[in-house]
């Protein structure tokens, strides 16, 4: 799973997003002292040859991204995350290429949805993609 890798690369080299998140991309979860807006992301891989009848030469990673804001930031966190998630999906949807040493020969969007963190006081946007990735 070296999708993570590509997913940082082309974030931070799209200056519109790092003019929103800076560098604040994360693998899992975010910590406790960070400031907003910012993103979190899990990966699923699976090799994309379901026959098994040799090595696998690409992968299929599902990435479901957090864009989180501070709910303390009122209808503009909302709208930072709307505009995260435009831009991301004009990063990811229906690209390929190289970025941090990985090799995406296609990806694409999924779907996304409005989520909420109580315990943190966080509105957000969770988007899902998928990622073909040349091993």
């Amino acid at each position: 799973m070296n999708i993570g890798k590509y997913i940082y690369a082309k974030l931070i080299a799209t200056p519109a997003i790092v003019t929103q998140v800076s560098t604040r991309i994360y693998p899992v979860l975010i910590g406790e002292k960070v400031t907003y807006p910012a993103i979190a992301y899990t990966v699923d891989c699976v090799a994309t040859d379901k026959q098994k009848t040799g090595v696998s030469s690409h992968d299929s990673e599902t990435v479901t991204f957090h864009i989180w804001a501070d709910i303390q930031q009122g209808s503009n966190g909302y709208e930072k995350v709307g505009i995260i998630d435009e831009l991301m999906r004009t990063a990811f949807d229906f690209t390929s290429g190289t970025a941090g040493g990985v090799i995406v020969e296609h990806s694409y969007y999924v779907g996304s949805k409005d989520i909420f963190n109580e315990e943190r006081m966080l509105v957000g946007r969770e988007a899902i993609y998928v990622f073909i990735t040349k091993r």
